[in-house]
């Protein structure tokens, strides 16, 4: 019988992008049939710099794995007939998932989880910037000019404006089993933010890095732009990449005692989310521009703090209702890859609760964050426990790429004269 699929579309985790693939003949592509695809996806940068890991470099010639489709994550893209899409991993010899994948490293931390006889639920929304053609207008960089002419916060009229494109996205994700909860106006131009349902770890990162490509791919077709670049205006909001996060038992939500505070699980959890987030920074602003938006006037904190419902401090702790009781992770970007930021927080989080470590007070001096791409690596390769919970093979890997968008940006800053050094020195010396 012929395939009813003429083309499918295979999604592969990366680091920086969040999927990357290839259109495949939909046949080629069925359990039993031969898949491979190149190990330099885990050393591309955004622009595809490529950065040589100790596991795909010029030395071994970036070796192709086999790769195998999650039947599980295959669904029909109706947008596009005779297409679907699926979700791949590269396997080792033993068909399990290279430890370099992201999506592979949050799975096994799930697995960590069970045998607590916990399963943690994520729920991820994304600020974004979306931009149309005019170099008239263009307030960024040339032919790149803002959505929409005014700025207000939950706008109706910016609501209204961009009424059409909202619509077609939610319902696009609707057909593909994606719930978008919420898409609003945020303040700054053109930029909104769309809400996702949560849903068990895994799955919803799927979800989420599957909205963002597929919100991108949408205003392609219809000549815009959208960008979850963390800061492109100096004097304005940074586009935050907030994850809510829970544990249920059993179907269960137990992150409350259910009278209104935190049960013990819930109380540990939170402590290693403090505890781990200077380690883990490099993974929730994983790159320069990233750091631009640490700003606490704007919401986006530099400390390690939590509060109740309190959206100056990085872990806002939500208890109203014990069957929805969540911390939410407000450190992240929108430009973090949200395999490695799901990851970033159930290590942090299973240390927590593995460690039994005692939340602080949250009128106790939380400690500082990194400020910077260079701070926070350094304080993810010396580390004592993260290598230990995400992998010392994908570590290694993260962390080379890396050093590699930092050496890249600290030759760019060697090499180029700045219009600050031009408007400085060339007249007055």
């Amino acid at each position: 019988m012929a395939d009813p699929v003429a083309m499918t579309q295979l999604e592969v985790a990366d680091y920086d992008l969040g999927l990357r693939g290839k259109l495949v003949r939909s046949a080629k592509t069925r359990p039993g049939s031969s898949l491979a695809f190149c190990t330099i996806v885990y050393g591309l940068s955004v622009t595809d710099d490529v950065t040589d890991t100790p596991f795909s470099s010029a030395d071994n010639g970036y070796p192709d794995a086999v790769l195998v489709p999650d039947e599980s994550t295959r669904i029909p893209l109706p947008w596009r007939p005779g297409t679907d899409a699926v979700i791949a991993e590269l396997v080792d010899a033993d068909r399990r998932p290279l430890d370099l994948s992201p999506r592979a490293v949050l799975g096994n931390l799930t697995a960590g989880y069970a045998e607590l006889g916990l399963a943690p639920v994520l729920g991820f929304e994304y600020e974004m910037w979306i931009f149309e053609a005019s170099d008239a207008r263009s307030t960024v960089l040339p032919g790149y000019a803002a959505r929409g002419r005014t700025e207000n916060a939950y706008s109706l009229t910016r609501g209204a404006e961009i009424h059409s494109l909202a619509t077609e996205f939610v319902n696009r994700m609707d057909q593909v089993g994606i719930e978008v909860e919420m898409f609003h106006a945020e303040l700054g131009p053109g930029f909104f933010e769309f809400t996702l349902a949560p849903e068990a770890a895994v799955r919803a990162a799927d979800n989420a890095v599957r909205a963002r490509q597929y919100l991108r791919d949408l205003c392609a077709e219809r000549g815009l732009h959208a960008s979850f670049m963390a800061k492109p205006f100096a004097d304005k909001s940074g586009a935050g990449g907030h994850v809510h996060s829970s544990l249920t038992r059993d179907g269960v939500n137990v992150f409350s005692d259910g009278a209104g505070a935190l049960s013990a699980e819930g109380a540990h959890y939170l402590a290693g989310l403090l505890n781990g987030m200077a380690d883990t920074s490099v993974m929730l602003n994983p790159g320069i521009n990233s750091y631009k938006r640490i700003d606490p006037e704007m919401f986006t904190p530099s400390t390690a703090s939590w509060g109740y419902d309190d959206r100056s401090t990085a872990a806002r702790v939500l208890l109203g209702d014990a069957a929805s009781a969540r911390v939410e992770h407000r450190r992240p970007g929108a430009d973090a890859n949200p395999y490695v930021v799901a990851a970033a927080l159930l290590a942090a989080g299973l240390h927590g609760l593995r460690e039994r470590l005692a939340l602080p007070d949250p009128g106790a001096e939380p400690a500082p964050l990194p400020g910077d791409l260079g701070a926070a690596l350094a304080q993810f390769e010396n580390s004592t426990w993260v290598a230990d919970l995400l992998g010392k093979r994908f570590c290694a890997s993260y962390s080379a790429t890396r050093r590699g968008e930092l050496e890249r940006y600290e030759q760019w800053l060697r090499t180029t004269i700045t219009n600050w050094e031009l408007h400085r020195h060339l007249e007055h010396q």
